[in-house]
């Protein structure tokens, strides 16, 4: 059904004359693929269709008008043409002969993969999910409609590549997105400088997030693989994918932002790995930046980094300077389990900073050699004649005279210069720790504000003329270790010794069940120790995964484990099975092809890699 609106279907502003827009140039008549919806299509009694933005891997996405709140979208129709093709009617999505068990297994995990986004936190990066329905036969998606350019148009505009520094307050929010859906099990696979768009305000929206198929080589979809930055193993169904798999392509656009050129598609680095470092192609780009993104890209994912918090700690902890010896941390200190933000712009300010004072304090002090030198020897003609003096004076006025003198020259020493209030963030580069401010017991001084530091021996050196009393609670806002709460207001006059009660986080009260496909036992209960979890291990005999591999858990990847209720997980591990069970009982042969071709449809059903 077709549905007349006052409105340009190739960009919805407002048209109400004849001809092309004048604001995109559309034209009304233009041809659209036989197999896409037609424009203006009324859909879902809501939507009016407009162009075809793009027809590829599981769906076509369209540009719509959402008529009840008169505002633009985008919709997503799940089409595989590979599966399904348009009925006669236009809008009727037909499936073709002997596709059906698989359209139907597909279509389930396109629904459950966008009822997972749809769920996403305001601060994700992830295209806003507003309608997921079904029509026509098929599943539609409906998402915002982000206005900007892709990331390879804004690259451009810029010369074709950023500095470390502004590539650095762009990433780290496609970083965290990334983190926070590979933790429910959903993998990209498809990350590029034309799946990421910059809006006008300069914040990044990721998109395009597809069922794995539709991002795989040889699968039963059409392939929508971006070479340069798909990794290795989505060109090959026999191996497996998971968060390295986003951090190969992660890496892959960091590696284009900070160099201008496409890196070599992974499949042919495996013979001859030629891809050169980033620091050789850009010398202004910091070594271990360069380090991280190698790592990142590694050919092999036994040899690359493994998930997407390991790389942004490589990208953003600068290797540290001459730090000084390392305090012994105290029983009931925090370690925080999440990566914390911190602005590199003002890092690399508080260092060019403290470089320009010392060059100044240095140009100072050799301007001043020659007064110094001048100085010192009308001092020694003045004490000369001081001797002269004091010899021919009475010893007992000579004893006085040293006494005074004495009293008076005795050096007093200058008082520390206070810093600036720093919110710590354990910063990149490592600064030696500040000495305790020197006040006397009972001496006055105004209360600084706690709330959103670490509480860490640096903190209570600091600050050692107060006394801490921390409460510990979960936080679902604070990252752990951080101080929430503090019992006396900022700017509150206080003397020495005053004791302060303060709330510190102990993390959030749940974490995410994290991906274990793939994973060795030993690697899968290390992440669940760094994350908190308690978890009990028991052995699982089968064929199906590798010997010493994680087989399945007793919560699904992404379910919620509620630290704050010491709740403990069981994971299965692979041992090989019994020669009884290895053997065929008598009178019993191994399933035909056909047979195996059968049980296909109960195969994909079963499978939790989203």
């Amino acid at each position: 059904m077709k549905k007349e609106i006052e409105r340009c279907m190739g960009c919805m502003n407002v048209k109400r004359y004849s001809g092309p827009c004048e604001v995109c140039g559309y034209i009304d008549n233009d041809a659209y693929p036989a197999d896409c919806l037609a424009p203006r299509t009324f859909l879902g009694d809501r939507y009016v269709i407009g162009k075809l933005i793009s027809k590829g891997g599981d769906s076509a996405v369209y540009l719509a008008y959402d008529t009840k709140d008169e505002k633009t979208v985008e919709i997503r129709e799940f089409m595989p043409d590979t599966l399904c093709t348009r009925a006669d009617d236009g809008e009727t999505v037909e499936v073709k002969d002997g596709s059906l068990p698989l359209f139907k297994s597909y279509l389930s995990e396109y629904a459950d993969l966008n009822k997972t986004l749809m769920n996403e936190p305001e601060n994700s990066c992830i295209m806003k999910i507003s309608s997921i329905f079904a029509a026509n036969g098929t599943g539609y998606v409906v998402t915002e409609h982000a206005e900007g350019e892709t990331l390879a148009d804004y690259l451009t505009e810029r010369g074709g590549k950023l500095t470390w520094g502004e590539a650095s307050r762009l990433f780290p929010v496609l970083l965290d997105t990334l983190s926070a859906i590979n933790e429910k099990g959903i993998i990209h696979r498809g990350l590029s400088p034309e799946t990421i768009l910059i809006r006008k305000d300069g914040t990044p929206v990721l998109t395009s997030v597809e069922i794995s198929s539709a991002r795989t080589a040889d699968s039963e979809l059409s392939c929508e693989i971006y070479d340069g930055y798909a990794a290795g193993e989505q060109y090959d169904l026999s191996e497996r994918q998971g968060s390295w798999t986003d951090v190969y392509g992660i890496s892959a656009v960091l590696y284009r932002a900070l160099t201008g050129k496409d890196p070599v598609p992974a499949q042919d680095r495996k013979q001859n790995d030629t891809l050169p470092t980033v620091f050789s192609v850009n010398e202004d780009i910091p070594e271990y930046v360069s380090d991280a993104i190698a790592a990142g890209m590694a050919v092999t994912h036994e040899e690359r980094i493994h998930d997407i918090p390991a790389l942004k700690a490589r990208l953003y902890d600068a290797p540290k300077e001459e730090p000084p010896a390392a305090e012994p941390e105290e029983e009931g200190s925090f370690t925080p389990r999440v990566n914390v933000r911190f602005d590199v712009d003002e890092i690399e300010e508080r260092r060019a900073a403290a470089a320009k004072k010392k060059k100044q304090q240095k140009k100072k002090s050799s301007a001043n050699i020659g007064t110094a030198a001048g100085l010192i020897i009308f001092f020694a003609m003045v004490a000369a004649l001081v001797i002269a003096i004091i010899y021919f004076s009475n010893e007992a006025q000579n004893a006085k005279e040293s006494a005074v003198t004495a009293k008076t020259t005795a050096a007093k020493a200058p008082e520390m210069e206070e810093e600036p209030d720093i919110i710590e963030t354990e910063p990149a580069e490592t600064e030696p720790t500040k000495p305790a401010e020197t006040i006397s017991a009972g001496e006055r001084l105004m209360m600084p504000n706690f709330v959103g530091r670490f509480f860490n021996n640096t903190l209570k050196t600091r600050y050692s003329m107060l006394d801490f009393e921390a409460e510990e609670e979960y936080s679902d806002e604070f990252a752990e270790g951080i101080i929430m709460e503090q019992d006396i207001a900022e700017n509150t006059q206080v003397t020495s010794g005053t004791t302060v009660h303060i709330k510190v986080s102990k993390g959030a009260a749940f974490t995410y069940l994290p991906d274990y496909v793939g994973m060795k036992l030993s690697d899968y209960t290390a992440k669940l120790t760094t994350l908190g979890v308690r978890y009990e291990t028991v052995p699982e005999e089968t064929n199906e995964v590798k010997q010493g591999y994680v087989v399945r858990c007793s919560k699904e990847i992404g379910d919620r484990v509620y630290i704050s209720e010491n709740e403990g997980i069981t994971v299965y591990y692979a041992v090989k099975p019994t020669a009884e069970e290895l053997s065929v009982p008598e009178g019993e042969l191994p399933l035909t092809d056909e047979e195996d071709d059968n049980d296909t449809e109960e195969v994909i059903s079963g499978e939790d890699d989203r």
